[in-house]
């Protein structure tokens, strides 16, 4: 039973120990390269080609994508943001996500879908009380900023406890 208990725990918590190598990295990236679009976003069905992916998307780095347009790793990111699968994935290991930017937009991406953790919203609280990276989300939201903001600002730590 212990075993069996052991196991589990392992398995669990083992998947966000996935180490991603940098031929992932390199696969991923010519991977979105081919991906069918639709109009300034990625189709469906590259959204779900996309999916497994999600853990190397969380590990890049700057420094991975520093030659690349930001912009294809966003509108994955908004395809995949609105599978349910994947949103459940970001929520569960928000933390491993390495790029600054793409964790910013990946934070208000789970806020505004109501998904978010305790943790996501302190996390945007503490971006919008920054000035450099108030500065980024602005850009990133748009004339809705200071609306997303009071909203960041006035949401609660934790969930409500539903009984």
């Amino acid at each position: 039973m212990l075993t069996a208990n052991l196991l589990a725990v392992v398995l669990v918590f083992g998947q966000g120990l996935h180490q991603v190598s940098t031929s992932d990295k390199s696969e991923f990236i010519g991977l979105l390269r081919t991906l069918p679009t639709k109009g300034e976003f990625y189709s469906e069905e590259a959204v779900r080609k996309a999916g497994p992916y999600m853990p190397t998307l969380f590990s890049l780095t700057e420094a991975d994508i520093r030659k690349y347009d930001f912009y294809q790793f966003g509108a994955i990111s908004r395809g995949l943001c609105d599978q349910k699968d994947q949103r459940d994935y970001a929520v569960h290991h928000f933390e491993e996500i390495r790029h600054p930017k793409l964790k910013l937009l990946w934070a208000v991406m789970l806020f505004n879908s109501g998904v978010a953790s305790p943790e996501i919203n302190e996390f945007l609280k503490k971006a919008v009380s920054s000035k450099d990276q108030s500065k980024v989300l602005a850009k990133m939201i748009g004339p809705k900023f200071q609306s997303f903001k009071k909203r960041v600002l006035l949401a609660r730590k934790s969930p409500p406890n539903h009984l």
